[in-house]
């Protein structure tokens, strides 16, 4: 939780937003069952997950305010503002280490029956969105 780091892009991993604790926890416990290693898996919450998301790069130096910019005109850019605005609002945000599709198909599943939204997998050179549900 709020583990002290820069989140950059978070390639090879899936990330949604949760609306609380509650769902948070149901969801960790899914993806535990579901084989994921819970110690590679990250969540942000609050004012402190917010400071650490850091969208604008500013608290990170030069370095992190180029990595910002960079990312400012692709999809990691809608992204990134979605999950600040859902920090701002209390939500929590989670990042889930996934390997293939099968896995990242399993994990969004796994997201998206727990209430995610803003769900996408970050692949190389690619961001996946995903709906909140099926229609």
């Amino acid at each position: 939780m709020n583990e002290e780091r820069f989140y950059l892009y978070p390639m090879k991993r899936a990330a949604a937003v949760l609306d609380n604790e509650e769902r948070s926890a149901d969801t960790c416990h899914n993806l535990e069952r579901a084989g994921i290693n819970l110690s590679h898996v990250n969540m942000l919450k609050g004012p402190e997950g917010l400071r650490l998301l850091d969208s604008k790069g500013t608290s990170h130096g030069l370095p992190g305010r180029f990595m910002r910019w960079l990312q400012h005109g692709d999809y990691e850019s809608e992204t990134l503002a979605a999950h600040s605005a859902a920090l701002s609002q209390g939500k929590w945000l989670i990042f889930v280490p996934v390997r293939g599709k099968n896995e990242a198909r399993r994990t969004v599943d796994i997201l998206r029956s727990h209430g995610g939204s803003v769900i996408s997998h970050f692949r190389r050179w690619a961001v996946q969105l995903f709906p909140r549900t099926i229609d």
